[in-house]
């Protein structure tokens, strides 16, 4: 086979993956799509597969609504994110030593800066979990925040060309959770909020 072949055939499976069905989070009906398209995909080279089934949760959402002192701002619910309806004093954390020392319980935490400059593996992922990501989801889970908003950077080694990124993508984590870019963050959000 031809490379120019090869690449014509990567481009119509990415297409199929990506554009097709576009969306795949654990549980949802776009990822049973793409395993049953990778496993026909393989199985008519020769191979055979199994898939074994698992008990998951999957998610919906409506949209975020995010507001101080009258303005509102450009927020979108993490995956996985319970919901709610909350007014609380504002609290900002932009380094893991910010958020060892910060007393966040009953108030809104915005991390920003250092601390969410990557997503945070869910904190029963196996397969891996970084020290500092545990760190700061136990941090966040024992202090207790009423929620938290998250302005996250541009992470084009870990999620790409995704912008803003959700901070917690985590059916197990407890703090209900919004995003935005970080400039929505900082330069609105904090001058109204801090």
């Amino acid at each position: 086979m031809t490379s120019t072949l090869l690449s014509q055939k990567a481009a119509t499976y990415l297409r199929r993956l990506c554009v097709d069905i576009p969306t795949r989070r654990v549980g949802s009906q776009g990822n049973r799509a793409a395993t049953d398209l990778f496993a026909a995909t393989v199985a008519s080279f020769g191979f055979d597969t199994q898939s074994v089934p698992f008990d998951c949760v999957d998610w919906s959402h409506d949209d975020a609504d995010l507001s101080v002192a009258g303005a509102r701002f450009e927020a979108f619910p993490s995956p996985y994110s319970l919901g709610c309806r909350v007014r609380a004093p504002l609290v900002v954390v932009s380094t893991l030593g910010e958020l060892e020392a910060a007393d966040l319980s009953g108030r809104i935490v915005l991390l920003r800066g250092e601390i969410a400059a990557e997503q945070l593996m869910p904190k029963n992922f196996p397969f891996y979990n970084p020290d500092h990501h545990r760190r700061i989801i136990y941090l966040l889970e024992t202090k207790k925040p009423r929620a938290i908003v998250a302005a996250t950077s541009r992470d084009v080694a870990g999620v790409g060309a995704i912008y803003p990124f959700p901070l917690f993508e985590d059916g197990d984590f407890d703090v209900p959770s919004v995003y935005m870019t970080e400039e929505e963050g900082f330069f609105r959000f904090l001058k109204r909020g801090g």
